[in-house]
């Protein structure tokens, strides 16, 4: 039986990282050479929608394509790091007297025999010190506990056995998050800041906290895209799939645009001098932009609250006085999509308030300061914004290909465009960057 480990890998070409979510496959491997990163090889591929809750099905689909990504993607060697997905991981927060750790991990299955779903005696049982606290005036811990069912274990490394990979070892989703950008950090007052990472997932979603390579609060949230492409389509009177493909046409105050417009748009918050290079940039240019200081380059990154959008070539002028009756169609439509999401976005919004308020009552003298957008959800600008002026807190979508050097063989193919910001690929990749310390895996 392979656990959780800990390992420490030999210089340049990390493990694989395999990022098995509900609508994508996703497999990147990243090597380090002289402090840097950089991404070498990576495939994806959809997983077909007919199985996408069925997860013995989900399993036998990740065990056949395994061969061909591999192969695909021109990987170096078989040395795999999966990621237990976030549906089939429980999360639990319990405050225990101080104690070291190999105390706690004895505590643990007792503390946890009547909060878990399950038997604690048949699950892989994970956990984080997210730090001192004091509850009802007596010294305690606060410990995050991280659980999955045995059998879906052994299940998911059959399925990578079967797959022809060498399994050396497994992680949680939200340590390979942290792992991910605690690498991209180069400034104090970033390891300083306390973030909400924000996965927005398929099914579901998870508020992850941290503040540098400290995880400090864990939730999963029952809603994700699918809730959203519901919406849709029941006021579309639409299928699901068309839904999530109208939701993903660009759109600026109300109105979609061309593919031109969208490209060329580069949207950054006023006064601090962000943004990503535009998707026609050339390559001089993206790779200066890629150089900034901010160690989160994103699409768009505002202060919450705030109205007014700048661009760094010129604003954009969007003709409003005689649209055509297409773009007066796509604007209707647009403004019904939004009408349908307002529902599940006040709820994520809520999840989300309830987090912030547990995490800033634990730990009063930390509280949050930024939103990283992440996932697959996040490359919906429009559903991040709402979010981030909802909570009132400053965001940018993170980028997990912000700092890794350009000069890859990896191309559009792997399902990466390096015009544009990945949040879905800050799983897999912080999965190959990672363990960054001992106590972060």
């Amino acid at each position: 039986m392979l656990t959780f480990v800990q390992s420490w890998f030999a210089a340049g070409a990390n493990p694989i990282g395999i990022d098995f979510g509900t609508e994508c496959l996703r497999m990147a491997q990243v090597e380090k050479a002289g402090g840097d990163c950089r991404l070498i090889a990576a495939a994806s591929l959809d997983v077909p929608t007919d199985i996408r809750t069925d997860p013995t099905a989900r399993l036998d689909f990740f065990a056949a394509k395994l061969p061909e990504l591999c192969a695909q993607g021109n990987f170096r060697g078989r040395r795999v790091v999966l990621a237990v997905p976030a549906a089939n991981m429980h999360v639990q927060h319990l405050r225990l007297p101080r104690m070291d750790e190999e105390s706690i991990k004895k505590a643990l299955p007792w503390e946890s025999s009547d909060k878990l779903p399950f038997d604690p005696s048949d699950a892989m049982l994970r956990h984080l010190v997210a730090g001192d606290i004091y509850c009802e005036q007596e010294p305690r811990s606060e410990v995050i506990l991280m659980a999955a069912q045995r059998h879906f274990i052994d299940a998911m490394l059959a399925a990578a056995g079967r797959g022809r990979v060498d399994v050396v070892g497994m992680n949680v989703e939200p340590v390979a998050l942290i792992d991910c950008f605690l690498n991209i950090y180069r400034r104090k007052s970033d390891a300083d800041q306390t973030n909400c990472f924000v996965d927005i997932g398929s099914r579901a979603s998870r508020a992850i906290i941290a503040r540098g390579g400290q995880v400090l609060f864990v939730r999963n949230l029952p809603i994700g895209g699918e809730h959203f492409n519901g919406a849709v389509a029941t006021e579309l009177s639409i299928t699901a799939e068309e839904a999530r493909a109208r939701r993903a046409r660009p759109s600026i105050d109300g109105e979609t645009l061309t593919a031109g417009h969208a490209t060329s748009r580069n949207i950054e918050r006023r006064g601090d001098g962000m943004g990503a290079a535009p998707a026609n940039a050339d390559e001089d240019s993206q790779s200066s932009a890629m150089q900034c200081e901010e160690p989160i380059v994103s699409s768009f990154s505002f202060l919450a609250g705030e109205d007014s959008w700048s661009n760094t070539r010129g604003n954009v002028a969007v003709a409003r006085a005689r649209p055509s009756p297409a773009a007066a169609a796509a604007s209707l439509e647009q403004q019904r999509i939004e009408r349908a999401l307002r529902e599940p976005v006040a709820r994520l919004v809520e999840e989300l308030s309830l987090c912030r308020r547990y995490h800033e009552a634990t730990f009063p003298d930390r509280p949050i300061q930024r939103l990283i957008f992440v996932g697959g959800e996040a490359q919906q600008r429009d559903l991040c914004q709402q979010i981030a002026r909802a909570l009132g807190i400053g965001a940018q979508i993170g980028d997990p290909l912000v700092r890794m050097g350009r000069t890859t063989q990896v191309g559009i193919e792997s399902g990466i465009d390096r015009r544009q910001p990945q949040p879905a690929w800050a799983v897999a990749i912080g999965l190959s960057m990672g363990p960054v310390e001992n106590n972060a895996t």
